[in-house]
């Protein structure tokens, strides 16, 4: 019975074929056209050599560099101190507020 069933499967499929054997060629044609001309397309792609940016830049752009640098440093700096110093705070608080309760009793 198995072998009914593939036998009519493959007479089915032999049929279409058949039938649609052109416009499956031409489909096959255009998707191998379509993969070839993926393959001939290229990716532009810039690269920048930083060191040669570098020498070509006047002096108002490199000092214009280095200031945005220092001041890049110095609020990372900033943020640093004021995150310590409100760390302190909390510290000192709960230090108050354990002091109170214990002299409070």
């Amino acid at each position: 019975m198995t072998t009914s069933v593939e036998d009519s499967m493959a007479q089915k499929m032999l049929k279409a074929l058949d039938e649609h054997g052109e416009a499956l060629k031409k489909m096959g044609g255009h998707h191998t056209r379509l993969e070839e001309s993926k393959l001939k397309k290229f990716t532009y792609v810039e690269i920048h050599d930083d060191e040669k940016e570098v020498e070509q830049w006047d002096e108002k752009d490199k000092v214009e560099y280095e200031r945005n640098k220092k001041f890049e440093k110095l609020t990372a700096e900033t943020i640093a101190l004021r995150e310590k110093m409100e760390k302190m705070q909390l510290a000192k608080r709960k230090e108050w507020m354990i002091t109170s309760i214990t002299w409070g009793e």
